[in-house]
C-alpha cells in the first residue's frame, strides 16, 4: 500500500485557514498546497485525480447531522462526522456525497482510498456500514465501482477499485458514502482516487 502517513499538509492545516485571510498569505497556502499534491501524486500509485486537501463534503438527507470535528487518530486531527439519527428504506437516503473534479474514461481502473472510523456503531453491532461508490449523478446512476463496507471503530485506510465501463463526466459524477444503513456516527478523513490507467492492477495496492 503506499505511504499514506507521508502527507505534507494536513486537513487541520488546512481547515485553519479562512476568508479572513490577506491576499499574500492565500497565495502562500496555494503554493503549499500545490507542492504538497505534487508531493503526494509521487508517492500514490497512477495519477491523483482528487484534490484531498480541499474536499467539498456535504450530506444529503434528513434525519442526520454534519459538522467539522477533532478526532484523535485522524489524518491532521480533524474528521467531518455525521451523525446519522434514523435508519432510511433505502442506504442513499443519508448520504455524504462530493463531486469529482476529472473525467474518467471507459476502460480506466479507478482505486479510491479513504480513512473512515464508525465513531458510534450501530445498536448492538462492532462496526459501522455504509456503502461507498463512484457514480454517476444521473440515471441510470451506474457505478464505476460500489461496495458495501464494514467500518471499524479506530481510524482506518479503506479501498476500494473498478474497472469504468463507459465514459464518466466529472459533472455528471459524484463519489458517494451512502449512510442510512442504521442509526450511527461515522468519521471521514483524507480520501484519495486515483487512475491506474486502462491495463492497471488494483490488487497490487489493496490490503
Amino acid at each position: 500500500m503506499f505511504k499514506s502517513t507521508a502527507i505534507a499538509l494536513s486537513t487541520a492545516a488546512l481547515l485553519t485557514f479562512s476568508g479572513a485571510l490577506p491576499v499574500h498569505a492565500k497565495d502562500d497556502v496555494s503554493a503549499e498546497i500545490t507542492a504538497a499534491l505534487k508531493a503526494l501524486d509521487a508517492q500514490l500509485p497512477g495519477t491523483l485525480i482528487n484534490n484531498p486537501y480541499d474536499i467539498q463534503w456535504r450530506t444529503d438527507g434528513s434525519d442526520k447531522r454534519d459538522s467539522v470535528v477533532k478526532s484523535e487518530g485522524a489524518p491532521g486531527g480533524m474528521a467531518y462526522r455525521v451523525v446519522v439519527k434514523k435508519s432510511k428504506r433505502n442506504h442513499w437516503d443519508t448520504a455524504a456525497r462530493i463531486p469529482m473534479t476529472e473525467a474518467i474514461e471507459k476502460d480506466d481502473v479507478i482505486m479510491m482510498s479513504f480513512w473512515a472510523r464508525a465513531a458510534k456503531p450501530p445498536k448492538g453491532k462492532d462496526t459501522g456500514l455504509v456503502t461507498v461508490s463512484i457514480q454517476r449523478n444521473i440515471d441510470p446512476y451506474d457505478s464505476v465501482v460500489e461496495k458495501r463496507m464494514d467500518l471499524e471503530t479506530e481510524w482506518k485506510l479503506y479501498s476500494i477499485s473498478g474497472k469504468a465501463n463507459r465514459n464518466y463526466s466529472a459533472d455528471k459524477t459524484n463519489i458517494n458514502f451512502n449512510l442510512a444503513h442504521a442509526k450511527q456516527t461515522i468519521e471521514f478523513g483524507q480520501f484519495y482516487v486515483m487512475n491506474l490507467g486502462k491495463n492497471g492492477d488494483a490488487s497490487k495496492y489493496m490490503k
